[in-house]
Parts: structure tokens; C-alpha cells; sequence
């Protein structure tokens, strides 16, 4: 006869059977045992930094509080002729976590321009979002933190991809926005997700709108700036002047939206965070002239000034890539509609 344990025994092996099975721990994935850190090296806000070596070490751990393993990891690339270059750099993986782990500077990195010396920047640390890749940029001008290089850890792919293909017009044709809905008596294109903020906290801007009158064909073309500042003399921006395809112009405003972040002792030191959006327009020769101007291999910029209530005032600046993407997609919907 089968030894019989009592009821309640029983029940109480039921359970702890059933809570080994809940408190056993899942499979974790590991992290990934390396990644790669971005850069763009600018000379300026057009011109790319060539042929420029980037040398550092970082070390990166188990995330054991006490003792734990270590990794220590050399990397370097040089800039292609877009500024850009990728390093590998080895990570100790963790066992705990799918997420990559943080390396941590062990040297100052090491900035070679052709035909000189290595100069020292700042310690830097890749990965600390637990993401693979890491994008930066790199820009010859004076920085107190970084030496002879502003260094600016970019928050995307896709903020990256903006500086570095700035001049590219197949890059502005991939991200033009077109809404065509037959219900509507406009087609509409924007370039605005080909300018991604460099950061969050100042998403400053410019940008295409353009429309094209479903009857007629007839297209209209404006410029949106969207600036995030701190500057009590500028705001309230009324007007912009540029060349056009009829010499010197200058046209007034529209404002689309206007806010301002401020608390009291932002206002009496006259440090509030003002964020204004606006457009005008530009008539279809000036956008043809500057896509006309437009030649591969060359970075060009079509200027343009916004000027405040004030008269202070703030130069800016689109690519010709960008002109040509847009004339491009306008003749092309124009084109089809006209069949």
C-alpha cells in the first residue's frame, strides 16, 4: 500500500513545489561583448574635417560592486572625406543585462590632424544609454571643457545623419514628407524630419513647407524656422531678408507658434526660454536659382537673415541640396498631375 501523506502535507508540497517553479530565475541575454562609437569632425557647420585620427582607451565591468572583471579597450578611426569614421571598441559583457555596457574613458582622447601633432581632448564615455551604437560630433572651435574641439554627444542616428549628409540631395529626397489626399484641394511636402535637433532641450530648425494647388498646379514655396533660445533682445522675430532671384529681398513673418518657459527668477534676470516657429515665403525662381547652384562634391549653403522686433538679428542657413530635392519634388508631383 502507497505510504499516503496527510492533507495538509500534501498541500504545503503543492505549494513549494509551485513557488521553486515561480522563483526559478528566467535566461537572461547577455550584453554585447562590443560596439561603435560615431563621430562627425567638423571644421565648421559646412565643412567636414578630413583625414583627422581619433585615438582613445576606455574601460568597461561586470557592474560588480566588489571586485568583478574588467575590460580595458583601445580604439581609433580617422575621418573620411565627410568627416566621418567608426571604432570598434571591445566591452566586457554583462550577464544580467541585454543592455551594452558603459565604457568609461582611462585617457584623454587623442585628436591628430593631418601634418601635426596629437592634441589632448576631453575623457569621454560611450554608451551610458545602454544602446551599441554612440554618435558624436566633434568641432574645431574653442571649448574651456574640451580643449581645441567642441565635443557634443548627439542623441540619434538620425541627428547624425543630418549634419553628416547635410549636402547630399538623395538624403533630403529619402525624408521629404508628401501628403496627398485627394479630399484636399493642396498636396503638401515638408523636409522637416530631414533636420533632427541636435538637442532635445534647444530643437532649433529650418526647414521646407511647400504646397501645390490641386486645380491649377500652381505651387507655393515657404521656409519655417523653428528657434529655441534664450535671448531677451531677440524675440519676436518680424522679418527675412536674403537674395533672390531679383536681387536683395526682405518679407515679412509669419508666425506660426510662439511659447516661452519661464519661472520668476527667469524673468527678472531676463533668462526665459523662448521658442518661436515662423515661415515666409519664397517665389519659385529664387528656389530654382539656388538648386541651379547646386554641384556634387561642393557643400554650399544658400544664406538668410531673420531679424526681431528689436532689430537683432540671426543668420542662417539650407543647403542647395536641399533647394534641388525640393524643385526635383515639385516638377515630379507637378509632372504627374498634369498626365
Amino acid at each position: 500500500m502507497p505510504f499516503a501523506l496527510p492533507m495538509n502535507t500534501t498541500l504545503a508540497f503543492a505549494l513549494a513545489t509551485a513557488a521553486s517553479f515561480t522563483l526559478a530565475p528566467a535566461a537572461l541575454a547577455t550584453s554585447p561583448d562590443k560596439g561603435q562609437a560615431h563621430f562627425i569632425l567638423m571644421k565648421s557647420r559646412d565643412e567636414p574635417f578630413v583625414g583627422v585620427t581619433l585615438r582613445g582607451a576606455c574601460k568597461s565591468d561586470d557592474g560588480a560592486f566588489f571586485g568583478g572583471k574588467k575590460v580595458e579597450s583601445k580604439w581609433s578611426c580617422t575621418s573620411n572625406a565627410d568627416g566621418v569614421c567608426s571604432a570598434e571598441i571591445a566591452l566586457l559583457p554583462r550577464t544580467d543585462s541585454s543592455k551594452t555596457n558603459a565604457c568609461k574613458a582611462t585617457m584623454a582622447t587623442e585628436i591628430t590632424e593631418p601634418g601635426a601633432a596629437a592634441v589632448k581632448s576631453s575623457y569621454f564615455t560611450f554608451f551610458a544609454n545602454g544602446e551599441p551604437h554612440n554618435f558624436n560630433l566633434l568641432q574645431k572651435m574653442g571649448s574651456w571643457k574640451h580643449g581645441d574641439y567642441h565635443f557634443k554627444s548627439l542623441e540619434s542616428k538620425e541627428s547624425f545623419d543630418a549634419i553628416a549628409l547635410r549636402h547630399a540631395p538623395a538624403y533630403y529626397k529619402s525624408k521629404i514628407a508628401i501628403e496627398d489626399n485627394p479630399a484636399l484641394a493642396e498636396i503638401t511636402l515638408s523636409t522637416a524630419a530631414a533636420h533632427v535637433p541636435e538637442s532635445k532641450s534647444y530643437p532649433s530648425t529650418e526647414y521646407f513647407r511647400a504646397r501645390i494647388d490641386r486645380k491649377t498646379l500652381k505651387p507655393t514655396v515657404q521656409i519655417v524656422v523653428k528657434e529655441t533660445y534664450i535671448d531677451f533682445s531677440y524675440r519676436n522675430q518680424m522679418a527675412a531678408r536674403f537674395a533672390s532671384a531679383a536681387g536683395p529681398k526682405s518679407v515679412d513673418i509669419v508666425r506660426l507658434d510662439q511659447n516661452m518657459v519661464c519661472n520668476l527668477r527667469d524673468l527678472l534676470e531676463r533668462k526665459c526660454t523662448h521658442q518661436e516657429t515662423v515661415a515666409f515665403d519664397i517665389d519659385m525662381d529664387t528656389l530654382r536659382q539656388a538648386a541651379a547652384a547646386f554641384k556634387p562634391g561642393e557643400r554650399r549653403a544658400w544664406p538668410f537673415q531673420v531679424t526681431s522686433q528689436s532689430g537683432h538679428a540671426r543668420d542662417l542657413s539650407l543647403s542647395h541640396a536641399e533647394f534641388l530635392a525640393v524643385a526635383e519634388a515639385l516638377d515630379e508631383i507637378i509632372a504627374k498631375g498634369k498626365k
